[in-house]
């Protein structure tokens, strides 16, 4: 209830709350209320917290969007997020960018 999907595929044992535009949804993922995803392929397991935009990027397993995050631009290259990587809440990942579990915020 709530949930906002368009042309997008999601896989059964995903949770979503939020929107989701354009986008490959994998098992296991939820979407939280608010949280928007557009053009991006979102790995098992993955959360994408309350608030957060995640536009033309790549969310791998078990990574957690925190809170507010903007991951990705409208153009430019594909941000990337890799597996098992917490963004803590309002982190910012521009175009392009690939955060690791090296990355320092």
């Amino acid at each position: 209830k709530g949930a906002v999907v368009s042309d997008s595929l999601v896989t059964e044992g995903s949770e979503v709350y939020g929107s989701v535009q354009h986008s490959v949804i994998f098992a296991g993922v939820t979407i939280e209320e608010g949280a928007s995803v557009i053009d991006s392929v979102i790995m098992p397991y993955a959360v994408i917290k309350r608030g957060a935009v995640v536009r033309r990027a790549i969310v791998a397993e078990n990574a957690v969007i925190g809170a507010g995050c903007m991951v990705g631009e409208e153009t430019g290259n594909i941000a990337v997020v890799g597996q098992g990587v917490t963004l803590p809440a309002g982190v910012s990942v521009t175009a392009g960018q690939q955060v690791d579990e090296n990355t320092k915020f």
